[in-house]
């Protein structure tokens, strides 16, 4: 398969040391298994859930909210709360589903206290056995403000079960960088490269939203369920611009028109700092970016490329932008813009995949993409799968999308030569 990171520079010098990593990595696997021959159990049920304020005084908690396994539903706690986490059966992890982003919180357990939420996950695991030695019959978080939160679970030393995120930090220095719009256009338009390059060849990939979702409860919660079943591991940015439906295009607009509205609800400016701090900050090889057209003329959708295409020489210059200047300056090797007619590639999202058990790139998308629950309604659903939702699929092949594919991108810029 011709891979749009191929020629970007130092990612063929590097095979060999990737293959060694993946060896070493197998050793770790293998003394895992080892070390923890059973699965971890969730003994969230068993456990007692107690909430007291400032001063020590009980307070009243709904954990059945918590132990629910639900993340629609949600329980608020007040600053400097003290949830308490008790069970009579030891537990070597938790794991929290925050509401919302939390900011810094402390957890308490066997003695010692550790500080958290440093990087803003809103599905955060802690690890117990490793921060305090052992196992635990009880745990405290502090809360440092008002929050709410969904679910929290417990388990027993052991193997974990796989819908459990561990995430690790965004990248210090991404393969790929993907810049999705919103949450879900990642398994949609981009369908197949997450899969692929995150999830079967273990590429460094960082997922860039422009737009956030977060007045609409549910919706966060889809895009990090979505990503982690694709394979992403590297937690996403999600940006400062929030979701409007004002940037969707209007009847008769010509993609020029829709931009120049978008524009001015964004701001241009903004629009392209934001990129170039990205740009600077993770410092891709390659960066995938979607239609100039916005696709199906999404105002928001050609907005982001627009901006990207501005930001790509600013990035490069150390006058430009001076509030990104901390992480210096780059120069992308490559860019790729999705159905760009130039310099014109295709993707094979239809071979099976030894990461994902024989699947597809595009079959695993579609698993990603049933994740966003509440958005099966749309006509996304059956642009990706040939049917509605709760319907056997007719669009079983990437290759038979032909209208905005996902298979097709095209080189828009590149610093080291053509594919």
């Amino acid at each position: 398969m011709k891979t749009l990171t191929d020629h970007a520079g130092r990612n063929d010098r590097r095979l060999p040391a990737v293959l060694l990593l993946f060896a070493v990595l197998s050793l770790f696997i293998g003394a895992g298994t080892e070390a923890f021959p059973t699965a971890a159990e969730d003994i969230s049920a068993d456990c007692t859930l107690s909430l007291s304020g400032k001063g020590g005084e009980d307070k009243a908690l709904d954990s059945g909210r918590l132990l629910d396994a639900d993340y629609t539903t949600y329980v608020s706690l007040s600053g400097e709360d003290r949830l308490k986490i008790s069970s009579e059966k030891a537990f070597a992890s938790i794991y929290i589903i925050w509401n919302k982003i939390p900011g810094e919180w402390t957890l308490s357990a066997a003695g010692t206290s550790h500080t958290l939420g440093q990087y803003g996950y809103l599905h955060e695991f802690v690890d117990l056995r490793e921060r305090t030695g052992t196992a635990v019959n009880e745990a405290t978080v502090s809360i440092p403000k008002d929050i709410t939160v969904c679910d929290i679970y417990a388990f027993t030393e052991g193997s974990l079960p796989d819908w459990v995120q561990v995430w690790q930090p965004p990248c210090q220095q991404a393969d790929l960088m993907l810049f999705s719009t919103h949450s879900d256009d990642e398994q949609l338009f981009f369908a197949g490269i997450l899969p692929y390059y995150a999830g079967e060849i273990g590429a460094a990939v960082q997922v860039v939203y422009l737009t956030n979702h977060w007045d609409v409860q549910n919706r966060p919660h889809e895009q990090i369920n979505g990503l982690w079943t694709v394979g992403v591991r590297n937690y996403p940015i999600v940006g400062p611009f929030p979701d409007d439906a004002d940037t969707l295009s209007r009847e008769g607009e010509t993609p020029e028109e829709t931009l120049q509205r978008t524009l001015e609800i964004f701001g241009e400016d903004a629009l392209i700092a934001f990129q170039v701090e990205m740009i600077r900050r993770f410092k891709p090889q390659v960066i995938v970016g979607h239609d100039i057209n916005g696709e199906y003329q999404h105002g928001a959708h050609i907005a982001n490329t627009y901006s990207l295409q501005k930001a790509l020489e600013p990035a490069a210059d150390p006058q430009a932008y001076p509030d990104s200047a901390q992480y210096g300056t780059w120069s992308v090797p490559k860019t790729y813009i999705h159905l760009w007619e130039e310099n014109k590639i295709v993707m094979n999202w239809d071979e099976p995949l030894s990461r994902f058990g024989g699947k597809t790139a595009f079959e695993v998308s579609k698993e990603g993409y049933a994740c966003h629950r509440s958005q099966q309604w749309t006509w996304f659903t059956r642009w990706l799968t040939g049917t509605g939702d709760g319907e056997a699929d007719t669009i079983t092949k990437a290759s038979e999308i032909t209208r905005y594919s996902p298979c097709e991108y095209g080189l828009y810029r590149t610093t080291v030569g053509p594919d």
